[in-house]
């Protein structure tokens, strides 16, 4: 998909790529937060894949001929995968986001190699090893640190508790669609997340249908688009469109051990920009995201050790956010 530089291996791109997807979805949720408060996430969302997968397509038909646009019979498998891809865990988060803070989403978002690992033993009966079993222990206490700041009575606050599980929900409808990649293994990367992201965009339309006739929607007035326009124009042509094909362009050259590795580059991304803009974390909320990180080194190094997640994860973080 680019041609490497004759300086830089091939390796060395792929991880140069992998950081660049990671930082641009980083930083996308304090981002998002900002544009949250003028527009409601559903118009958000569909500013963004409505956008974002007309690109795709023409990229996919530069790159793969025509051809590679047919759906092949699998219409409504697409609408469905994407629906609950780009529309679920999109309106999931950025809700979430809306009622709690964007660090909190980013870190949450990295548990995916986590519970893909479940829904993998769920789906298959293969029990995962020791290893994911302490480093689910561990993200399950972080997040708890993290969602509490290390007052357990937190948890009994409906604004402290909802947005957590509305993000772990959001997080299991990406993973969830990004393994029905499996169901297409003839197909690039860059096929499915643009037929896919196709269908997702006209699920995200049939919401904000939904949502305009119940008064639900949320539009920015005229005068505060000029204002609204770079962080617009971010969250599409960086956050998606040029992340998801760094992503994709990353996890091919450098494989999916090393590559789910670069995942912990999102929450530390979304903290540092949090911290730089003057939201301080309290000492629970600290030890949360470390025990969060923590997890997620030791789930992929258990996986480089033999107990080959990255069978399980491939498919499920194989296409971007």
């Amino acid at each position: 998909m680019f041609a490497f530089p004759p300086r830089l291996s091939p390796a060395a791109w792929g991880g140069l790529a992998l950081l660049t997807a990671t930082v641009m979805w980083g930083a996308a949720f304090p981002v998002s937060k900002a544009v949250l408060a003028d527009m409601d996430p559903i118009s958000m969302s569909l500013w963004r894949y409505g956008i974002a997968a007309p690109v795709f397509m023409a990229l996919l038909a530069w790159r793969e001929g025509a051809a590679a646009l047919r759906l092949e019979g699998q219409g409504w498998k697409l609408l469905g995968l994407g629906t609950l891809g780009f529309a679920g865990f999109n309106l999931l988060m950025f809700y979430a986001v809306g009622m709690s803070r964007p660090e909190f989403g980013a870190i949450v978002m990295a548990l995916q190699p986590l519970i893909a690992v479940l829904i993998q033993w769920v789906r298959s009966g293969q029990r995962p090893a020791a290893r994911s079993f302490v480093a689910l222990a561990l993200a399950v206490v972080g997040v708890l640190l993290l969602t509490t700041d290390g007052h357990p009575a937190r948890l009994t606050e409906h604004a402290a508790l909802l947005p957590t599980l509305m993000m772990i929900a959001g997080g299991m409808c990406w993973v969830l669609y990004s393994m029905g990649a499996a169901a297409f293994p003839h197909w690039s990367p860059l096929r499915y997340t643009a037929l896919s992201s196709s269908g997702g965009a006209l699920g995200l339309v049939a919401f904000w249908l939904l949502a305009g006739a119940f008064g639900a929607l949320r539009l920015p007035s005229a005068a505060a688009l000029p204002a609204l326009a770079p962080a617009l124009l971010f969250l599409v042509l960086l956050a998606a469109v040029l992340a998801v094909l760094c992503w994709n362009q990353g996890m091919r050259q450098i494989g999916a051990q090393r590559g789910l590795l670069f995942i912990n580059v999102v929450p530390l991304t979304a903290l540092l920009i949090g911290v730089l803009r003057g939201h301080a974390l309290g000492n629970g909320e600290l030890i949360g995201a470390a025990l969060v990180l923590v997890s997620l080194v030791l789930n992929q190094l258990g996986g480089q050790a033999g107990a080959k997640p990255s069978s399980i994860l491939r498919p499920a973080l194989a296409t971007p956010k």
